[in-house]
C-alpha cells in the first residue's frame, strides 16, 4: 500500500482512491482511509467550536465539518453537501459533508508536486492529479482531519 509521504516527484501509485468534491474542491484520498459514507439527515448549526457543526437540535452527538475551495472550515455547511464519511478511522466522531463522492478502483494516477511557489510548511496537500479535466489534490484523511484542529478551528 502506498501511502502519502511515500510519492515522489512525479509518482504514479496505481491502487483504489475516493474523489472527494466539495464545490469547486476535489480531494482525492487512499479509499482505505475514508469511512462509509451517509445522507446528511437534517440541518447543521454551529456547534461551539468554530468550523464545527452538529445537527440542529441535538445535543453532544456528533459534529460536522465542511471545507472551503482554500480547504479552510466553513461556518455554516451550504445547501449542496448531503453526503457526510467520516475520515481516517472515524475514531474523532466527525463527518465531512461533500457534494460528491467517486470511488476509483485500482488507477493509476500520475501525480505532479505542486509548484513550490504555493507550498508552504503547513500546506495540507503537496500533489495534484488532472482528473476529467479538473484538478484533484491528493492528501491523507490525518491532513484534512488536522483542519479541525488547527488553529482556525480552537
Amino acid at each position: 500500500m502506498t501511502t502519502i509521504t511515500q510519492l515522489g516527484p512525479r509518482a504514479t501509485p496505481r491502487g483504489n482512491y475516493v474523489l472527494l468534491t466539495a464545490d469547486t474542491l476535489h480531494l482525492l484520498l487512499p479509499q482505505h482511509e475514508v469511512g462509509a459514507a451517509e445522507y446528511l439527515e437534517g440541518t447543521l448549526e454551529a456547534a461551539g467550536q468554530p468550523g464545527l457543526m452538529k445537527v440542529r437540535g441535538a445535543e453532544g452527538g456528533r459534529r460536522f465539518a465542511a471545507l472551503s475551495a482554500e480547504m479552510t472550515l466553513l461556518p455554516q455547511c451550504p445547501p449542496g453537501r448531503f453526503l457526510v464519511t467520516p475520515l481516517g478511522g472515524g475514531n474523532d466522531g466527525l463527518g465531512w459533508c461533500w457534494n460528491e463522492l467517486q470511488i476509483l478502483i485500482d488507477v493509476e494516477l500520475a501525480f505532479q508536486p505542486l509548484p513550490e511557489v504555493l507550498l508552504t510548511a503547513d500546506a495540507p496537500v503537496t500533489h495534484y492529479v488532472e482528473l476529467e479535466g479538473r484538478l484533484a489534490y491528493l492528501c491523507s484523511a490525518q491532513q484534512v482531519s488536522a483542519l479541525a484542529s488547527g488553529p482556525g478551528a480552537e
